[in-house]
């Protein structure tokens, strides 16, 4: 004679709910390693349980309780093996620069603000002398009314891989809180862009003034093609975040938050090789006169070409053939 439903559930609920606590702690990664087959022993028990009750108790709460928990251990304990480089190798074959090309709007407007504030910090130098005094590091100022780069005796103070790492550094914070930054409502982004590019046109506005056009030309012309390009990528996504929270459509602002921000990742996550890359670039090749300026602008050219070719074109040939392939099934 079958047990009754109530006495079921109250000999069984224990193991249930042990069960239920492991696979919590499975997801948030600090279950140990003894536990283990504690999780496998309650699964087991579990699933003889669901069978109990997909006989003598169907379709009720506790049949219903069973059915998801046993699915949620059999997805915790039998997973299939992640093969990490193959998901890092399909990220950036397909997903990174396919993001970026569905989100190309939002990096087109990151570029404008960007050099909307080039544009301000180099008419406020030129125009106004003392503006430099507002805008420009005074270390910076000092070493250009020496007549000299600020830049010039880097690698001779410090080592090439330290200068490197700084830099490498200096970007990433500065693309992070680009990004980061558009959760007050888009307007951390804006100031962030608009005030990297003050900063950076009333540099070269004050160098050109000063007669040092062609060191500053000398010191941006390898790494700023891409560095640029990876802080307006940032602040693209950065911009995203800051339009789910101003304007979330018929979703609840939290969803489309979520919805929007895992998009936005994508595009900072991307660019984290490339920025390391650069980093070695600014560090090793942009200061000093080991090369000249001939080959620098050429490799930064070449860098920044070589960015937005992979950015544009890759994925796009097997997309198109992916959603061709329909339309020659129905033909």
């Amino acid at each position: 004679m079958a047990p009754s439903l109530p006495g079921f559930v109250s000999r069984r609920r224990p193991d249930w709910e042990a069960l239920s606590g492991l696979l919590a702690r499975q997801r948030s990664g600090t279950l140990r390693l003894e536990e283990l087959r504690t999780l496998d022993a309650l699964y087991r028990r579990a699933a003889a349980d669901l069978a109990h009750a997909q006989t003598f108790f169907p379709g009720t709460d506790a049949h219903r309780f069973l059915n998801q928990l046993c699915g949620q251990a059999y997805a915790a304990i039998y997973q299939p093996p992640r093969e990490r480089w193959a998901a890092v190798r399909d990220f950036y074959r397909r997903d990174f620069p396919a993001t970026l090309r569905r989100e190309l709007r939002f990096v087109g407007v990151s570029a404008a603000l960007l050099c909307l504030g080039i544009l301000l910090g180099a008419l406020v130098v030129l125009l106004e002398p003392r503006g430099a005094e507002l805008l420009v590091p005074e270390r910076v100022r000092a070493s250009i009314a020496a007549g000299r780069m600020w830049t010039d005796d880097l690698l001779s103070v410090t080592p090439p891989h330290t200068v490197a790492s700084r830099i490498a550094t200096n970007n990433l914070s500065v693309t992070l809180f680009a990004f980061a930054s558009g959760l007050l409502l888009g307007l951390g982004t804006l100031y962030t862009l608009i005030n990297n590019g003050v900063q950076l046109g009333a540099i070269g506005a004050l160098c050109l003034r000063e007669g040092l056009a062609h060191g500053f030309f000398d010191f941006i012309s390898a790494h700023g093609p891409v560095e640029l390009s990876i802080i307006v990528i940032a602040g693209g996504a950065g911009l995203m975040v800051g339009q789910a929270l101003v304007d979330p459509g018929e979703l609840p602002r939290g969803q489309a938050l979520a919805r929007r921000g895992r998009e936005a990742v994508k595009l900072v996550l991307g660019c984290a090789p490339f920025l390391a890359f650069i980093g070695c670039v600014e560090g090793f090749v942009s200061p000093g006169s080991l090369f000249p300026t001939w080959a620098k602008a050429a490799l930064g050219l070449a860098l920044g070409a070589l960015l937005w070719s992979y950015l544009l074109r890759t994925g796009r040939t097997a997309a198109v053939a992916t959603t061709a392939v329909p339309a020659d099934s129905a033909s």
